[in-house]
């Protein structure tokens, strides 16, 4: 019998040709929303083209150095694990081959990502449901939403893994665990690390289900379990393996640099974290969230693993930071599942009011029904529209200030600085990229030498780590945010503000104002003062010399070393003393003003302590005499001095005759 003739084929045919003509409207829908996105984002931009995270840049400086044949790396020649997404890398990468430009090519990705997002709700939705009235509301509630439209012009791996993801639990859900499903579940953690824990969850539930399978089955043994997992675990190892070597080869750790650097709770569990994801997701649609609450149970019977995940994520994610990041990017992918379940839930609601019993007349249920599906589509998308202009603006003031912060400082330090200047960097992306030029990152997103002090306490200790750190690896300059950094960048002894960049809005970036700083680092590997000496303070500390010079005031460098461990956080002095043996003008504090405590000293540290004495107004001519010495705060006892030039436990430094 002929198609033409077959009431069943050509039903069958009509159905999917009325499928493809609604995904094929739900991509012009979601063009147009993400052309209306982009239209706002440049109005506010000035047209000008950029991304509203700075990290996308993180992803073009990886992508550059790897199409360019300098492998693995941000620092080009310096392979680091820097990247959590290397499949997204490496998909620029390809660009690269062809074009210098990475940014109109990273926003085209993250937009087609964004659209397989949406064809897979709805198709999973309508396997689960068998309803294509269902898959249609999940697709359009899908496209509706303001922060999954946001990441779709945000250049990032985001929708993808959002993409991968769902796939991988749709694969999964119709045919279990099997090497094809272990590929998208591996293709999936190449996108985001996050993908692990799904495959885990993947696998325990598995696990479960084979073991209940498998009850009371006489040959149920080793080659039964081999032949189910084996296959599958194989081809997962065997894509998420090289990344996993490289990282292992670099960092000594099996997960990207960026885990390490952002992840670490103050908590086994975060409550604001927590509190603060299910606010963005509940004001992404509320009435899908309360949908959700209905489609869980029906979403469990077909798929237990998208249960799994949509729990389990927020929860993970509670676990491994104290806060979301990036209007909560890293659940953003739960969006087109929450839709799948939404729709579920009202596939559900509606099935109820079709079987009824209080509504007599079956006529009158179709009606009741089907009007319900029109208030739920209504509803749903009013729901999800309602913050689309809110998140428009949004994506241009974000991208506003990447472009007033990173790439003003990028361009800056590309036009100022020489092409071997080393910078140390609080966002690396925009200012990595643009300058071309050596890269440390204070985060430890790239510079893995640097995550003592990330996982310090912030404040003072946070800093008095970074600073030994900095001393070591040796940067030029500094492009901070003062706030991070401020006992270092208020420290003129250590950095003196070059370029002050600044943002009017604060939607994306820490802080609105960031400068680049000339830095002069404390601990040296050697030293040459102007006027040597050997003059030991109690039994650790030592001071090698000094330099000098006279102005308005008195500028003097002093030179320690360690030569024994101190357990006591001691300060030094510099006195100022008339002929009657008064002090005149001093300064005591620490030495480098804290950031180099003599209780943090190593037995060989070289400590550079510059200082200024403030001289008074009106001081009288004649000749002064500079002390130096070393004193417990807390008692004022000084230590003991080896040297006979010495009075009171305190140095005679030099004399001087003031004019």
């Amino acid at each position: 019998m002929t198609r033409s003739t077959d009431p069943q084929r050509r039903l069958n045919f009509d159905r999917k040709i009325a499928k493809w003509v609604v995904l094929g409207l739900l991509t012009i829908i979601a063009l147009l929303l993400l052309g209306y996105f982009l239209q706002v984002a440049l109005q506010i931009t000035d047209n000008t083209l950029g991304a509203p995270l700075d990290d996308a840049w993180i992803h073009f400086q990886f992508a550059r150095n790897l199409s360019q044949g300098n492998g693995f790396s941000f620092n080009a020649g310096e392979p680091t694990p820097g990247s959590t997404a290397p499949l997204w890398t490496v998909l620029l990468a390809v660009v690269g081959l062809f074009s210098s430009d990475f940014l109109l090519p990273a926003l085209i990705l993250s937009s087609v990502f964004l659209l397989v997002a949406i064809w897979l709700t709805f198709g999973f939705t309508q396997w689960i449901t068998g309803s294509f009235w269902a898959a249609l509301l999940a697709a359009l509630g899908t496209t509706f939403i303001g922060r999954l439209l946001w990441a779709g012009l945000a250049g990032m791996e985001t929708t993808a893994f959002a993409a991968l993801s769902l796939g991988a639990i749709f694969l999964y859900s119709k045919r279990g665990l099997r090497p094809s499903t272990a590929l998208l579940f591996a293709a999936a953690t190449q996108f985001r690390p996050e993908g692990h824990a799904l495959f885990a969850l993947a696998l325990a539930d598995s696990l479960w289900q084979w073991k209940v399978e498998r009850n009371g089955v006489s040959d149920q043994g080793w080659s039964s379990f081999v032949r189910s997992f084996l296959p599958p675990l194989i081809v997962y190892a065997l894509i998420c393996a090289p990344y996993i070597l490289f990282s292992l080869s670099t960092t000594g750790y099996p997960l990207p640099n960026t885990f390490y650097a952002k992840s670490g709770s103050e908590h086994l569990f975060s409550i604001r974290t927590l509190r603060e994801t299910l606010g963005l997701h509940w004001r992404d649609n509320p009435f899908g969230l309360l949908l959700l609450l209905l489609g869980l149970t029906p979403l469990w019977k077909k798929s237990r693993l998208g249960v799994l995940w949509l729990l389990g994520l927020p929860l993970f994610t509670a676990i491994i930071i104290d806060f979301t990041w990036h209007h909560g990017r890293y659940t953003l992918p739960l969006i087109p599942l929450q839709m799948v379940t939404a729709a579920v839930g009202a596939h559900l609601l509606v099935t109820k009011v079709r079987e009824s019993k209080f509504i007599p007349k079956q006529n009158q249920r179709k009606f009741v029904s089907q009007a319900l599906i029109v208030v739920l589509f209504v509803l749903l998308v009013f729901a999800g529209a309602a913050s689309l202009p809110n998140w428009a603006m949004m994506l241009g003031n974000n991208t506003r200030e990447i472009l007033d912060i990173d790439v003003a400082q990028g361009r800056w330090l590309a036009k100022n600085t020489s092409p071997d200047a080393v910078i140390a960097v609080d966002d690396i992306g925009a200012i990595g990229f643009l300058s071309e030029r050596r890269i440390i990152d204070l985060n430890g997103l790239v510079t893995p030498e640097v995550w003592p002090a990330v996982s310090a306490e912030e404040g003072l200790e946070r800093n008095q780590k970074l600073t030994r750190i900095l001393s070591e690896l040796g940067p030029d300059l500094m492009a901070a945010f003062p706030l991070w950094r401020w006992d270092i960048v208020t420290n003129r002894a250590v950095a003196q503000p070059l370029h002050h960049v600044q943002t009017d809005t604060h939607t994306i970036i820490f802080q609105q104002d960031a400068y680049i700083y000339e830095m002069t680092w404390p601990y040296l590997d050697e030293t040459a003062p102007d006027n040597p000496l050997e003059v030991t303070f109690g039994r650790g500390i030592k001071l090698l010399g000094y330099d000098f010079s006279e102005d308005d005031s008195l500028s003097i460098t002093l030179y320690w070393t360690s030569i024994a461990p101190v357990s006591e956080n001691y300060d030094a002095f510099i006195h100022l003393v008339d002929k009657n043996k008064q002090i005149v003008a001093q300064t005591d504090d620490q030495p480098v003003g804290g950031l180099a405590a003599t209780n943090l000293w190593r037995p060989g540290d070289i400590i550079r302590d510059s200082r200024t004495v403030t001289l008074p107004e009106n001081l009288p001519t004649g000749t002064y005499e500079l002390h130096v010495g070393v004193y417990l705060r807390e008692s004022g006892q000084r230590l003991p001095i080896s040297s006979e030039d010495a009075v009171d436990n305190a140095l005679i430094l030099s004399s001087i005759a003031l004019p």
